[in-house]
This record gives structure tokens, sequence and C-alpha cells, in this order.
């Protein structure tokens, strides 16, 4: 079985090897074929204007044959705009598109922040203190997203959170993508999510 996945640099795995990327990782401990299209710096509109490409080469197939389709971002929408309003509606968008295509969805709830190891650099362009309270309620909002439709939720976000809310450090290369160590983890709870689709 196929799984594409869109998104981020979240998806793309900025930073790390191609062999340590969790969609390398989830087809390894899945047995699925892991198709990875994240693109550095994407947002939700890139990605609802990509995933179009899906229908084309499955057009007509029946649904036995059709991929299902991993989305995950928002992040960069928060960073550049201060808002996760163009997020939810993209995301939204993006879940009912794939569902019109007879294309099974999956949404994966991004990574939190961690503004203290954050590049300096980086932070001079973006308040990512204020960007993880938005991302937060974002992601709360896709738990809920995902419950109200009945969409296959993939909650990437919780395994990065001490159970009193605070950020692993441990699993975050710079405060923001995920270190070899948190693509295991990622890797892990897509495995098992996929797994209730065998």
């Amino acid at each position: 079985m196929d799984l594409i996945c869109y998104g981020d640099s979240l998806t793309f795995g900025f930073g790390v090897s191609p062999t340590t990327r969790w969609t390398r990782l989830t087809e390894q401990i899945s047995g699925w074929r892991v198709i990875n299209r994240g693109i550095n710096g994407d947002t939700t509109s890139g990605i609802l204007t990509r995933i179009q490409e899906v229908e084309r080469p499955y057009a007509g197939a029946p649904a036995s044959e059709r991929p299902s389709v991993l989305v995950m971002g928002g992040s960069n929408d928060i960073f550049y705009s201060g808002s996760d309003a163009a997020a939810r509606a993209n995301l939204g968008a993006a879940a009912h598109q794939l569902l019109g295509m007879g294309v099974r969805p999956l949404i994966g709830v991004p990574l939190p922040i961690m503004p203290a190891l954050v590049p300096e650099s980086w932070a001079k362009a973006v308040d990512f203190s204020s960007a993880e309270h938005i991302l937060s309620l974002y992601c709360q909002w896709i738990l809920s997203f995902c419950h109200a439709f009945g969409v296959a939720c993939v909650d990437f976000r919780s395994d990065f959170l001490y159970p009193d809310g605070g950020v692993r450090a441990d699993l975050l290369m710079d405060g923001l993508h995920p270190a070899p160590a948190g693509h295991q983890i990622m890797a892990k709870r897509l495995a098992s999510v996929l797994c209730r689709f065998q």
C-alpha cells in the first residue's frame, strides 16, 4: 500500500539524512511504500495546490489501488502571518478534497516549538513564543476537526510533550525540527496508525 506525505520541512526532513527521516523509517516498520512530498518552507496553500496531482495518475482506478495521503502543515502559515486562519481553511479543504477524490486522508499534527533552542537568526524574523501559543490552539483544532469528520489523525505533537505540557528538548534539533530520535518516534506513531488499515 502507498502513502503520499505532503507537508513542509517537518515532512521533508530538514537537517537529517534521507535514511533517518520518519517517512523512510515508517516504510521499514510498516511495509507501506511512503512517498515524501515535503517542501521546506511550504504553507498549507501550497500543499492544497499540490495535492491535486494525486488525482491524475489514479483517475478511474478502483479505491483499492488508490494511495492514502497524509497532510501536515500550518506552522509556516503561523510564522509568516501570525495567524492560523488560513491553515485551518486550507487543511480542512485538503481533507475534503481528498475524500472527494476517493482517497483516504490522514492529518498530521505539527510538532511543538521550543523557542529557547531556535537559532537567533530565525528568532529575529519570527516571535516563536507567540507562534507556539497559536500553534497549540491550531493543533487542538486539528484534533477536533478530525474527530468531527472521521478523518484519521496522526498526533505527532503529543509524543514531543511531557505530561505537564513541557517540550521534550531531546527530540528537537533546533527548537523546530525533529532530531533523529524524534524521527524514530514519529515513524512509530505513524506506523501504529497505518496498521489499522491493513
